[in-house]
């Protein structure tokens, strides 16, 4: 495993809050990093409101269940993928059924449990949770393996993490927060709205500089945040993909171009606010791919002025999702290079059936179109 350096970093990594340092032996060798997305882990016995779940979802959404709901997906894709690293796109739990904090401290154990360094960002249920943005940093900044820092300008999830070989830093990964929260608690420190701020912008652009400057060369970069900004829809525009209701595969009901592909289960109708000129920070600072989540109907991956713009494919099938499409993002570095593509669950559905929260809509998997007869299929 890569080794984690955080503290005394040697100087040719300024810029870099974090570091996957790989031995010398994996210059020549794939790096995989795994995007999960949008776990959502509900306890029911944490609701605030009784009438809040349907009593099949109050069974349903036990705690016990959490690792066949969500656990078992993730150990699925690390079974085929083998990550040196794992990183989250938000929306690990739903805030409002753990006030007590339990679901997330069940996830902290688990990812450490699994011996990977991951990273997270926020998405805009995290916060939700009386415990407080706080307590819920502590948790993953005292985690063996997380890669976490809550950052000092907006939000509370702004940091890098730098992956190098040797002392050859070869890409540097932004996490950002993209704010938002609808709390219904005492807690003032959390963004309601959903937007990356100025400062947040300022930060990519000044560490890649630092990174570049340490390195005496341009070193590319990934985005990871939760919601997806403007740019997601004008790269879809841009390419013809975009119409007011979705509901199609790139590569099946629409041709694909510079290798795109993903499903559009709905159209991106709302979009995370940005100030200042965010595409143009993210060129200026070599950034080839950005990956959010959010949009539970949506994974599709589209190439726009230079950059990939991603939706990761959602992990597990806590709230609305799409059966047949579960799973991760895999992201393959090799050298200079980079692919991204979607790696399915293959774990069944488990015993219950319940679909009073999960949408469903027509769209292919593998040239099948999903109804009631592949979710039958689904629930084994």
């Amino acid at each position: 495993m890569a080794k984690i350096l955080k503290d005394n970093k040697p100087a040719c990594f300024a810029g870099c809050d974090f570091v996957l340092q790989f031995d010398e032996s994996r210059k020549n060798t794939k790096i995989k990093l795994l995007q999960i997305t949008d776990m959502q882990f509900i306890d029911a016995t944490q609701r605030r409101y009784p009438e809040r779940l349907t009593p099949p979802e109050v069974t349903a959404w036990a705690p016990e269940n959490f690792d066949i709901s969500a656990g078992t997906h993730i150990r699925s894709l690390i079974a085929q993928t083998k990550p040196d690293m794992i990183f989250i796109t938000g929306d690990i739990v739903y805030g409002s059924f753990d006030d007590a904090g339990t679901t997330l401290e069940w996830y902290c154990d688990f990812m450490d449990s699994l011996g990977i360094p991951w990273a997270p960002v926020f998405g805009n249920h995290d916060n939700e949770s009386a415990k407080g943005v706080t307590w819920q940093c502590e948790q993953f900044e005292k985690s063996k393996y997380c890669m976490f820092k809550r950052g000092e300008v907006s939000g509370h999830c702004n940091y890098s993490v730098g992956i190098a070989v040797g002392d050859e830093l070869i890409r540097i990964m932004h996490m950002v927060d993209s704010n938002g929260c609808e709390f219904d608690h005492d807690h003032t420190d959390v963004i309601r709205e959903e937007k990356i701020f100025a400062d947040q912008i300022e930060l990519i652009c000044q560490n890649s500089s630092l990174a570049d400057k340490a390195q005496n060369k341009k070193i590319p970069g990934f985005v990871a945040c939760h919601a997806p900004t403007k740019e997601y829809r004008d790269a879809e525009i841009a390419k013809g993909y975009y119409t007011e209701k979705g509901n199609y595969t790139i590569g099946a009901d629409v041709e694909a171009k510079d290798d795109d592909f993903g499903y559009m289960g709905s159209a991106l109708t709302q979009f995370t606010a940005t100030e200042g000129d965010f595409l143009s920070t993210l060129k200026q600072s070599n950034v080839e791919a950005m990956f959010v989540g959010h949009w539970h109907s949506r994974n599709t991956c589209v190439k726009y002025e230079g950059i990939r713009w991603i939706y990761g494919l959602k992990t597990g099938i806590y709230d609305s999702h799409i059966p047949g499409q579960l799973g991760g993002t895999l992201v393959t570095l090799e050298g200079n290079n980079f692919e991204v593509s979607h790696v399915h669950s293959l774990v069944k559905y488990p015993p219950y059936k319940l679909y009073a929260n999960m949408s469903y809509s027509a769209c292919t998997v593998k040239g099948k179109t999903i109804d009631e007869d592949i979710l039958e299929e689904n629930n084994g």
